[in-house]
């Protein structure tokens, strides 16, 4: 047989093998023992190299046959090896990528992992690469004490081996991108799949397989709806269909899946339809998650609405029943409190007018008897008159008399008409409080002295200290109204055993605010009631009080006249009340 010959049954033999990864070994052995023979070499590798760049290895896939024996020998060796750890033969061809001459125990290092110690080390071997792209990506060597000039002088048979070389190159890049696509879509929750024009699966990942009970995602290719979930095949196909005729992308669309065991979940669907250079619909890729738990949830909270919505409305009536029995007891409740309000106005006006009446009766009782003194000298005077036995003595001391008691008449009447008169102007304040101007000292003087009485009884004094000259622009009744329920406050509570009781009242402009100060050495108040004595109601004494006085002071005060209001005491020594009023 010929060269040429057996450089053509080389390349048939080859051709046979359908792959070029050395698991089909038919035709591969007769092919390599051909390439041998055209070689003419006892000792022979045919190299597969591939560079794995991801994880930084190189695989050399050899094929050694090694004739010098009585019985040739056949061996295949996969070697993998990283970067950074590459042979010495390896490293030369991949920084000269021309044949070079290398010893045969180094050419068997590099490709067999191994040292054949069985030949002499100075054998010599020659070492032909193959690339693409300046990438090795095949090598033969063969061991000759020359250079074989065969494959390099037959231009078809170099191409053939360099296109078998680049062949598994090849495949073996589309297969590792393939299978990282792959892993990573495995690795992904979401299910992914896509289908051809027909709506024919044609690749998912795993998920989506296990969803379709199948083996592993190649399974599903060549398969459809119809197989798998014939229940929504339907459905399925028509979402399929709209989307690769529309060429719109299906976003979130909800729909049911139900299994082969029976088992319905719930999914939430994209698709987009894939679209070729040509600008042609060639299929659509889908993705969805499964909102089974999220549907389940939904359900639920549904149902806890509902439910919550029919308990809410029947507290709702219940709260409007018992909304509307507080708002009748609270009207009832502040028609009594207005009239206890009233009740506790009239008897502070009542003692007023108590304490008005009893000082008026003495000036009136002193000017009753002037009067009545008046009358009899005036009838002593008319008898003398009358008898012509008058001296001129006796008519002076009887007019002297009449001066007297006139005088006495007077003075006295003038008293109760000036006590009428305050009386008057403080129980005007208080049914009409308009804002006026008065002269604060004048007016806190005018109501002392109208409660003179009370105060007198209990042998109480009271002291007023402050501008005499100070005008006030104030609502003059409320200011009444709080100085008596502050002094009627101290004579029924502070003086229960206390025979020379004192209040002093003082008064004095600080920070443009007008600061009353009303103090009795009474008894005082304990700690903890101190915060509870404008409580309406409150009180210590029930026999005696209604426990709104100070009640209705706290409010005159804060609400009539913006103003704050603040009790200290110490037991057995004394209790302050502090009015501080804005002056504007």
């Amino acid at each position: 047989m010929t060269n040429s010959e057996q450089q053509l049954e080389f390349i048939r033999l080859l051709s046979l093998d359908s792959e070029t990864n050395f698991t089909n070994t038919e035709h591969f052995s007769f092919a390599m023992k051909k390439l041998s023979m055209l070689l003419n070499s006892p000792f022979f590798i045919f190299t597969v190299v591939y560079k794995d760049i991801q994880n930084k290895k190189s695989h050399y896939n050899s094929y050694c046959l090694n004739t010098q024996n009585n019985e040739p020998s056949e061996e295949r060796v996969v070697v993998n090896v990283n970067q950074s750890e590459l042979p010495d033969t390896i490293c030369l061809l991949n920084r000269q990528l021309q044949e070079i001459k290398q010893s045969k125990s180094q050419v068997t290092v590099s490709f067999l992992n191994k040292t054949d110690f069985s030949d002499s080390q100075d054998d010599n071997c020659f070492v032909l690469p193959f690339t693409v792209d300046d990438e090795l990506i095949g090598v033969i060597s063969y061991q000759a004490n020359t250079p074989n000039t065969v494959i390099k002088t037959s231009s078809p048979l170099y191409q053939f081996i360099h296109y078998v070389f680049s062949a598994d190159h090849t495949n073996r890049q589309k297969g590792t991108q393939i299978n990282t696509l792959q892993t990573v879509l495995n690795l992904m929750p979401q299910r992914v799949f896509w289908k051809n024009r027909e709506s024919v699966y044609l690749g998912s990942n795993k998920a989506f397989s296990n969803d379709a009970h199948l083996n592993s995602p190649s399974d599903i290719v060549g398969v459809t709806d119809f197989d798998i979930f014939p229940e929504q095949a339907e459905l399925y196909r028509s979402d399929d269909a709209h989307t690769m005729t529309s060429r719109e992308h299906l976003i979130a669309s909800e729909e049911p899946q139900t299994h082969a065991n029976g088992k319905t979940i719930w999914l939430r669907t994209s698709k987009r339809p894939i679209i070729n250079e040509f600008n042609e619909v060639i299929g659509l890729v889908g993705t969805y998650d499964d909102i089974s738990e999220l549907k389940n949830m939904q359900v639920e909270l549904s149902k806890a609405r509902d439910e919550l919505e029919e308990k809410v409305e029947e507290r709702t009536k219940e709260l409007s029943q018992t909304y509307k029995k507080l708002a009748v007891a609270f009207e009832s409740l502040k028609s009594t409190q207005d009239q206890l309000v009233e009740s506790e106005k009239m008897a502070a006006l009542g003692n007023l007018v108590a304490g008005v009446a009893h000082e008026i009766n003495t000036p009136l009782g002193i000017a009753v008897t002037g009067a009545s003194n008046l009358e009899h000298s005036a009838q002593l005077i008319k008898k003398a008159v009358e008898s012509g036995k008058i001296r001129r003595t006796a008519f002076v001391n009887q007019c002297n008399s009449l001066i007297g008691s006139s005088d006495i008449i007077l003075r006295n009447l003038e008293r109760a008409s000036e006590l009428v008169r305050n009386f008057q102007r403080i129980a005007v304040d208080q049914s009409n409080d308009e804002k006026r101007t008065i002269n604060f000292f004048k007016y806190l003087n005018d109501i002392i002295s109208t409660l003179s009485s009370r105060v007198s009884e209990k042998n109480i004094k009271i002291f007023l200290s402050g501008d005499e000259t100070l005008p006030l622009l104030t609502s003059p009744g409320t200011i009444a109204q709080i100085v008596t329920i502050l002094i009627d406050n101290a004579l029924t509570h502070a003086f229960k055993e206390i025979i020379n009781g004192q209040i002093k009242i003082s008064f004095k402009v600080q920070n443009e605010m007008l600061m009353l100060t009303v103090q009795d050495n009474g008894c005082g108040i304990e700690v903890g009631k101190i915060e509870k004595v404008f409580e309406p109601f409150y009180t210590t004494q029930r026999q005696k009080g209604s426990g709104l006085g100070l009640s209705i002071l706290y409010n005159l005060v804060t609400q009539s006249l913006n103003g704050k209001v603040t009790c200290f005491s110490k037991v057995d020594e004394s209790t302050q009340f502090v009015i501080a009023l804005p002056l504007d």
